[in-house]
């Protein structure tokens, strides 16, 4: 979302990307006398008033208290984030810390996605979370059967995204250990590398033509097959602890507090945030009101949104408008770079 504002003359842009960065850095509100000692901004005091006021007349800047310096708005920081921010690189240590963490979890996706949200929680100072989309599109890899008793037996699914799920099948009657490992044989053969969503549809023609067709596992797996193979319906959410957000001013007071803990313990509240952020694969911010729930309305929304594999996912931060954008956004692209090269390894 742009900011839809006519351009300030350069004078103000300036001095705007000022405020804001004091304002982020101290979160203190920005008086003309600051800019002025602080910045040696070759402008007399009543330039700068005269400045700070117009900005404040289009709604990029606000103030507490008539008397009181500037803060930006939601406004104001929609215009910074479009047209002012800087891109930052990453330092070395940031890039090793990105690489170390998530090299360690390449191999899974849950534990990968998990360690995301830690990490940005603690390089930011803010809430991380990621969110893993559900699918049908999760490859089997390995099936197996084992023999537990005469009429029980064990089906072990894995699949591409490292996740296992057993199954106890019981049967009618007993069955030779011989006959489970030719039938655990025809199932590898005709299933192992379909999707979900193809094993549930077309598994019952893959395996009609074995000689094995009518023995009792294949058909308690075919009459079953939804049970056992089940298409997951809901997103999975990854989120940090919340500690690292009560440094900020912001949620110092136990109202504030007590708030934010029950708009983060609400999945749903994230999940709303993200999928404005998730309508086009890349890196989106939603500021302030620009979030469609409530509860999320005194906060930026940092995401970014990337296919890997057969996943597609989304991870970012939650924290005060009042946010290290430049820091924010390079701590993703990071990430997201080093998913990619790990998944490409």
């Amino acid at each position: 979302m742009k900011a839809n504002i006519t351009k300030p003359p350069n004078r103000a842009r300036e001095i705007l990307k000022m405020v804001i960065e004091d304002f982020v850095r101290t979160a203190h509100p920005v008086a003309s006398k600051r800019l002025k000692e602080e910045y040696s901004i070759e402008l007399s005091a009543a330039s700068i008033r005269n400045t700070l006021h117009s900005l404040e007349e289009v709604g990029l800047l606000g103030h507490i208290h008539t008397s009181s310096g500037r803060i930006p708005t939601d406004f104001g920081y929609r215009y910074y984030v479009d047209e002012l921010l800087e891109s930052k690189m990453a330092s070395e240590s940031m890039q090793q810390i990105a690489m170390d963490e998530l090299a360690a979890a390449s191999s899974n996706v849950e534990r990968l996605f998990q360690i995301t949200a830690n990490s940005l929680a603690q390089l930011n100072h803010l809430f991380g979370f990621a969110i893993l989309s559900a699918n049908s599109q999760s490859k089997l890899t390995d099936l197996d059967l084992v023999k537990l008793s005469s009429g029980q037996v064990l089906l072990v699914v894995g699949f591409k995204s490292e996740k296992v799920k057993t199954v106890l099948l019981n049967l009618s009657m007993g069955i030779k250990d011989s006959l489970v490992e030719m039938v655990a044989s025809i199932l590898r053969e005709r299933l192992v590398g379909l999707t979900v969503s193809e094993i549930i549809k077309t598994i019952g023609d893959r395996l009609r033509d074995q000689s094995l067709f009518d023995n009792e596992i294949i058909q308690v797996i075919i009459e079953n097959v939804e049970d056992y193979f089940p298409i997951s319906t809901e997103d999975e959410i990854f989120s940090s602890a919340k500690d690292q957000l009560w440094q900020h001013p912001e949620f110092s007071e136990p109202d504030d507090m007590q708030s934010m803990i029950a708009t983060l313990d609400n999945s749903e509240a994230i999940r709303k945030s993200v999928n404005l952020s998730n309508e086009s694969e890349g890196l989106t911010i939603a500021i302030g009101s620009e979030n469609p729930d409530h509860s999320m309305q005194s906060c930026s929304v940092v995401t970014k949104s990337i296919v890997l594999g057969e996943n597609s996912a989304s991870f970012g931060v939650i924290g005060p408008t009042r946010m290290n954008y430049a820091e924010v956004l390079t701590a993703l692209n990071l990430f997201s770079s080093t998913i990619d090269k790990l998944s490409h390894a």
